[in-house]
């Protein structure tokens, strides 16, 4: 099978660069990278020039609007895979990924996408693809694929990703409002109620960094307030129930108190905008 991997990146260089090197070691070399650049300098311009002759690379410079949505969608236009899937700028793959995903959808045509999920230690970086005791499953409850990570662990087919449509731009990082995530997981949620399925397997593994990666000052606190504000307006748009929001901020409340308790005042930061998005979220119609 042909991947297409759609990249959205702004500001970053020495993580765009670690993804590509990932994929220079890629055992399926079966795939195109398309990039949608939003920086208004030429850093990655620079990156992809010492990997133009090691794999197919559109790259597509708009930096006159941002968001990763709105990237993304751009990059749908260009794809060309039998398979899409969208990677952070801050993702990178093991040696074997897309060979265990194309092996994995070839052999069962009746999977419409694939799930895998994170890993995050140094130590997993390059490390071959374990056979996992733990098996995988379909996702069939708006419950289960609210916890899918992001879509940088997410393979669609394409006629899916086709039938259900563009992202919505009023959600994720870098959209004008003040949603600042659950594009993900309101794709997710659309890819099921278009009548596709997703299977979650543990043994695709995307490694990414934890959100306590970015712990560090007040800055978080409005960062981690949008994502609360973004998560539970789709939480409410799609009809979860109001015990999954009780729970989510709940969550976050615990997470403050026993931030304070250790010490950790940037974490503490982190939990209560995220509260307070949460709860500013889900009323906010």
């Amino acid at each position: 099978m042909n991947f297409s991997l759609v990249l959205a990146t702004v500001d970053r260089t020495t993580e765009v660069n670690r993804f590509l090197d990932a994929l220079q070691t890629q055992t399926h070399r079966n795939f195109e990278l398309i990039v949608v650049d939003q920086n208004a300098d030429e850093r990655v311009s620079r990156l992809l020039k010492a990997h133009q002759h090691n794999f197919p690379i559109i790259h597509i410079q708009r930096s006159d609007k941002r968001g990763v949505s709105w990237a993304r969608n751009l990059g749908l236009q260009h794809i060309s895979g039998d398979i899409v899937t969208f990677p952070d700028d801050d993702c990178w793959y093991p040696s074997n990924l897309l060979q265990s995903v194309d092996l994995f959808l070839t052999s069962h045509e009746e999977v419409d996408s694939l799930s895998g999920r994170m890993g995050t230690t140094h130590e997993q970086q390059y490390s071959q693809i374990s056979r996992s005791r733990r098996k995988g499953c379909f996702l069939t409850k708006p419950l289960k694929i609210v916890q899918v990570p992001g879509p940088w662990s997410l393979f669609l087919r394409t006629a899916v990703a086709k039938n259900v449509g563009d992202y919505d731009e009023t959600l994720g990082p870098g959209a004008n409002t003040p949603w600042g995530a659950g594009e993900d997981t309101d794709y997710y949620l659309r890819v099921t109620k278009a009548g596709f399925n997703i299977y979650s397997h543990p043994d695709i593994v995307v490694q990414h960094p934890t959100a306590t990666a970015y712990y560090a000052n007040m800055i978080d606190l409005n960062r981690s307030y949008r994502y609360g504000m973004g998560r539970a307006r789709v939480w409410k748009r799609h009809r979860l129930p109001i015990w999954y929001f009780v729970y989510e901020i709940s969550r976050s409340l615990s997470g403050v108190i026993l931030s304070l308790v250790l010490g950790r005042r940037p974490k503490a930061h982190w939990h209560w905008g995220a509260f307070c998005g949460k709860f500013q979220g889900w009323f906010s119609g």
